[in-house]
């Protein structure tokens, strides 16, 4: 019987030569609305920046901590500036840190300099 005789063997596919949506612009897709993720709760709304949870209402006057909250003042912290604060302690570690591996980069590059002239010293000697 047929049936029994052949094995299954799949066509094979031609390779594609051209792309199907030629005469179409390809979809651009807004990213920047997939990398900012908001969340609304009662009274707030966050937004979660660089693995941190700050608040996204610019200007608001809810939230502050501190002494010295009255009119007129400069001594109470909002939730804003307390952001800002944070995003700026994480750049300065992380600058920090850059900082320590160019000087770690820089004193291994004087080790071979100096590694060089003494060589190139030894050699003019002899």
């Amino acid at each position: 019987m047929p049936i029994f005789t052949k094995k299954f063997a799949p066509k094979v596919a031609p390779p594609r030569t051209q792309r199907l949506n030629i005469g179409c612009p390809p979809h651009q897709e807004d990213l920047d609305d997939f990398r900012t993720i908001r969340l609304n709760l009662v009274d707030k709304q966050l937004c979660f920046v660089d693995g941190v949870w700050m608040s996204a209402l610019r200007g608001a006057g809810g939230g502050t901590s501190g002494a010295g909250g009255g009119p007129g003042g400069g001594a109470a912290l909002t939730s804003t500036t307390i952001d800002d604060l944070l995003r700026m302690k994480r750049r300065i570690k992380a600058l920090e840190q850059e900082n320590n591996l160019y000087q770690v980069k820089l004193d291994v590059l004087l080790d071979l300099l100096t590694e060089n002239v003494i060589e190139l010293n030894t050699l003019k000697e002899q």
